[in-house]
């Protein structure tokens, strides 16, 4: 039924997908899983069933100079709009195992307010064969530390604050 080394796509949470073009280009087995949406995470694999499906469409190329960060966002609202209505998304990219898994990656972080460990052990233990560059992981370890607050924000809010109590010495 599938190809040896590609098993079937897996399931992630109950409304997400992930998989490879492969899965993507089987409308019987999308149809199956009750799939509605597809993001394909790839700048050359078709989008084989846009009359049946609604697609998003993730450019990028498997390597280290790819900036796959910037579309996080927009992945994560395309995915929470497709199951506030109901729906189910599939993730692909050519092999599932580097580009899809970073987006799913970055969707649990996100929604699920996890780090970036944890949400690879949890989509690991569903598909093994993830491995997202060495880039992407980066980006994902960046996305993991967005919602910290930078250094400098915290000794200016510190010296504020000290100073309206009064417990800098005045500068007259």
């Amino acid at each position: 039924m599938y190809p040896p080394s590609e098993g079937g796509p897996v399931e992630i949470l109950p409304f997400l997908y992930l998989g490879s073009a492969y899965h993507a280009s089987r409308k019987d087995m999308l149809d199956a899983l009750g799939i509605t949406a597809l993001i394909n995470v790839s700048a050359n694999c078709p989008n084989h069933f846009e009359g049946h499906y609604q697609y998003k469409s993730i450019p990028v190329e498997d390597n280290h100079k790819a900036d796959i960060s910037s579309w996080f966002n927009e992945a994560i609202d395309f995915i929470d709009s497709v199951k506030n209505d109901g729906g189910r998304v599939f993730v692909h990219c050519q092999a599932g195992i580097s580009r899809s898994a970073t987006i799913c990656l970055a969707y649990l972080m996100r929604t699920n307010r996890v780090k970036l460990d944890e949400a690879f052990e949890f989509v690991k233990q569903r598909r093994s064969i993830i491995s997202p560059n060495f880039s992407f992981m980066g980006q994902l370890l960046q996305f993991d530390n967005t919602d910290a607050v930078p250094f400098y924000m915290t000794v200016l809010f510190i010296y504020f604050y000290i100073s309206a109590l009064g417990f800098l010495p005045s500068q007259t």
